[in-house]
């Protein structure tokens, strides 16, 4: 991979990071919302939130916020595991979904 290559590459990841990061913040301040107007367990009684759309929005964020991580150890992988390291895309690709592999295995 060239290094120009790599650095678009890396600054498109950045930016997707970035991106992730302002709507999980939303999302975030959206539960915040939703626990000023819990309700109760969603059995129609009230006007409120229900307690199971608030642990929805939790995992939601939680999924989320794994998904930035596998961005972030995919530009650790590149700027400082395999800085200066000449690694075939393919070869980058079959790495990148060991990682997702793994991800998925350990969130249960």
């Amino acid at each position: 991979m060239s290094d120009s290559a790599a650095t678009i590459r890396e600054d498109e990841l950045t930016s997707q990071a970035r991106t992730r990061l302002r709507r999980i913040e939303g999302q975030v301040r959206g539960i915040q919302g939703m626990l000023d107007r819990l309700d109760g367990c969603g059995d129609g009684s009230g006007e409120g939130e229900p307690c199971d759309g608030l642990v929805t929005q939790i995992l939601a964020v939680r999924a989320a916020v794994e998904q930035v991580g596998l961005v972030i150890l995919d530009l650790h992988l590149r700027r400082c595991v395999l800085d200066g390291v000449d690694v075939d895309e393919g070869r980058m690709s079959d790495l990148r979904e060991s990682l997702k592999l793994w991800s998925r295995l350990s969130s249960g």
